[in-house]
């Protein structure tokens, strides 16, 4: 040991030492610190698991009917979403509707424009098409068959489907081809002006 006097110092930098919620010694809070994210974890499954159920059980239910293999494929719209208690129905112009959440474009008929129209002449023919259509198939029973008869496409272009509509037994679009509200499809718009 050496003869020289000890200095002492108050300011000198003391070593912290790790509070007990710091310390990795302590048992509990080790373990604390190793469940926690086990129990997120299983959290997340529990909630994805849940969500996935409830998802497969809501469209089950939508899409039931539309799976239909009894019949021969042709069967009213009506049937198609079972959540819709009365009857939805919306025409957009002569040749366009929107029925119980589905756009549907008549396949066998072309009618003037309404939003596009070229002239004046045919938004005015456009919106007499619209106006007869919504007489027509107003308090009406629909039966509509998917398909083109002609291309046998299910679905334009647009996104619609593509369908034969009937009340009565009588097909939609030539009953408006006799009013002179619409013309025969023949695969491409032609000019209303």
């Amino acid at each position: 040991m050496s003869d020289r006097p000890r200095l002492v110092v108050e300011n000198q930098v003391k070593k912290k030492r790790p509070s007990p919620w710091q310390s990795k010694e302590s048992p509990w809070i080790d373990k604390l610190q190793r469940e926690r994210p086990r129990t997120r974890w299983r959290q997340r499954v529990k909630f994805t698991f849940a969500s996935l159920v409830m998802g497969a059980t809501v469209l089950a239910g939508v899409f039931a009917s539309r799976f239909d293999m009894s019949s021969s494929g042709e069967r009213p719209l009506s049937l198609v979403n079972p959540f819709v208690a009365k009857t939805a129905l919306y025409v957009v112009d002569g040749d366009t509707i929107h029925y119980n959440g589905e756009k549907i474009r008549i396949a066998n008929i072309d009618t003037p424009e309404i939003s596009g129209a070229k002239c004046d002449t045919e938004l005015k023919r456009g919106l007499n098409a619209k106006a007869a259509l919504k007489l027509l198939l107003e308090g009406e029973t629909l039966e509509v068959r998917r398909g083109d008869p002609t291309t046998g496409r299910t679905i334009d272009k647009y996104g619609r489907t593509l369908a034969l509509v009937s009340i009565r037994g009588r097909d939609v679009g030539t009953i408006l081809i006799q009013q002179r509200h619409a013309r025969p499809w023949v695969g491409r718009r032609m000019p209303w002006c």
